[in-house]
């Protein structure tokens, strides 16, 4: 017997609750990429449009290119006053593109801890940490979803909301690159060009709009490589020492960790960014056979098969050794 697929459902209880409701807060992951905030930037504008009052909350301000999206200077940054925005109730509280609770890192202060929570994500190690869970791991994006939701509510869709949506779909399947890139995910992308959505103008603006300071951090990053497990592991470090020296910002390596994946015979590319003092962001990629998202799970971390990640303290030297003996471990488990 097939069971039936709870996608529909869960969609029109979503759209009925985002339709009954006037005042919503959304976020979505700490360190946010452009699914993440493209797809909240897109159902804000669309509940807006319908009359809603909409507060969009992120941790801290973003730059370019993420700051190019369309509508981004209208977020809250939490530690300057979004908090207190949060406090004035809501019908509603929405995580977009978030596996997990604390992923909405300085932004989960104002998740409520009852009331009406919607959870709308599509990784695979989601927690489903909401009261409502909108959660697909067969969609390529959150942005997928919400053009979903958008549609089974019919709500309103404009160029600004299209091309957000398409940026956040565009990007995550690595410009439609990944296994992530299903027939469902380029019909949506189709029907979003009817809005005159351009994809060379969202990819040279939004996904390759940065600063001559990104060349020159990758350079110092690339020099670094290491490559283990005999060439099947290829690993970069960023520290916040490259970071200063360069003069570049967090998100100016967003893409690095694919790098790796381009040598022949690399199975695994990781990159591990120093955070804090002995806290380091490890982000890991396979490139056919490896559940990266297993990996990561052994630390606690989560996301896709393809593509996922963990943070974790202590000395540097440590957690490359630990990693490397479970990553060897899931490659000799693993069958080609």
């Amino acid at each position: 017997m097939v069971s039936e697929d709870p996608l529909p459902g869960a969609l029109k209880r979503v759209a009925g609750l985002l339709s009954e409701g006037k005042r919503f807060l959304m976020m979505t992951h700490e360190d946010p990429d452009v699914d993440g905030l493209g797809s909240m930037l897109a159902l804000g504008k669309s509940l807006t449009d319908l009359g809603k009052e909409v507060v969009l909350l992120i941790q801290k301000p973003v730059n370019p290119p993420l700051a190019l999206l369309r509508g981004a200077e209208k977020c809250l940054v939490s530690k300057t006053g979004g908090v207190s925005e949060a406090e004035r109730g809501f019908d509603a509280v929405l995580a977009l593109d978030c596996a997990e609770r604390e992923r909405l890192g300085a932004c989960v202060s104002a998740w409520p801890g009852g009331g009406l929570t919607i959870n709308i994500d599509h990784h695979e190690t989601n927690t489903f940490f909401g009261q409502h869970n909108l959660v697909d791991a067969n969609s390529s994006s959150a942005g997928e979803l919400v053009y979903r939701l958008i549609r089974t509510g019919d709500f309103p869709l404009d160029f600004e909301i299209a091309e957000n949506l398409f940026a956040a779909i565009q990007s995550d399947t690595g410009s439609f690159r990944y296994s992530n890139t299903t027939s469902s995910a380029m019909r949506i992308s189709a029907d979003l060009m009817e809005y005159g959505v351009n994809p060379w103008e969202i990819s040279q603006r939004i996904l390759n709009g940065y600063g001559p300071v990104r060349l020159k951090l990758l350079s110092m990053v690339l020099a670094r490589v290491e490559f283990h497990n005999e060439g099947r592991i290829g690993m970069m470090t960023l520290s916040k020492e490259m970071l200063k020296e360069s003069g570049a910002h967090g998100s100016d390596s967003e893409g690095f960790v694919d790098y790796p994946r381009y040598v022949e015979g690399v199975e695994l590319a990781v990159m591990i960014s120093e955070k804090d003092d002995n806290t380091y962001k490890f982000s890991i990629r396979s490139n056919a056979w490896v559940n990266v998202a297993e990996l990561a799970s052994r630390f606690g971390g989560g996301g896709h098969i393809r593509a996922a990640g963990f943070t974790h303290n202590g000395p540097l030297s440590t957690l490359k050794r630990d990693f490397l003996l479970e990553a060897g471990r899931l490659l000799n488990e693993t069958p080609r």
